[in-house]
């Protein structure tokens, strides 16, 4: 299982990308959270106009599961509840879309990260190394296997190993 996220302010590619019926065999708005609009280019705009009225500059985080099986609807809300639990994104606007493409179930999520009652950016430090705990995680609870680089990894144990010259 892979999860891989990031920060952006480029919301116009992130919606191009996201509803690409060329490169994708199925796409479907599954949910639109948070927002008036109910779907994604009015919701990407709401979520624009909320990064507007701060200082930041990458006002979206989007993450990106990738099973390496279909996972039941269930069990993607689940580890949506994870992620968002552990980057500290819980009750955010959201957005929810899944995707076929080449045979290959997955989904895709983008919240604000705008606080609207501090109207500030949420920090997301260490996001990826998050992902990382989340994936391990959700692939034990799952019973689905890991990618060989992250089933392998460490974690913080790799820098006791001395250093190579």
């Amino acid at each position: 299982m892979i999860i891989s996220g990031l920060q952006t302010g480029n919301t116009r590619w992130l919606a191009a990308h996201l509803q690409n019926a060329a490169d994708n065999e199925e796409i479907e708005l599954a949910e639109v959270r948070g927002t008036v609009a109910h779907d994604v280019d009015g919701a990407l705009a709401e979520f624009d106009a909320y990064t507007a009225g701060t200082r930041a500059k990458e006002g979206v985080y989007a993450a990106f599961i990738n099973p390496p099986q279909p996972l039941s609807r269930e069990q993607y809300y689940r580890a949506l509840e994870v992620i968002e639990q552990r980057l500290g994104l819980s009750g955010q606007p959201r957005i929810v879309l899944f995707h076929i493409k080449e045979g290959r179930h997955h989904c895709h999520v983008v919240w604000s990260r705008i606080d609207l009652q501090q109207m500030k950016a949420i920090q997301l430090s260490h996001d990826r190394q998050k992902l990382r705990r989340c994936a391990k995680e959700l692939a034990t609870e799952f019973g689905l296997s890991l990618p060989p680089g992250l089933a392998e990894d460490r974690g913080a144990e790799r820098f006791l190993d001395a250093p190579q010259p």
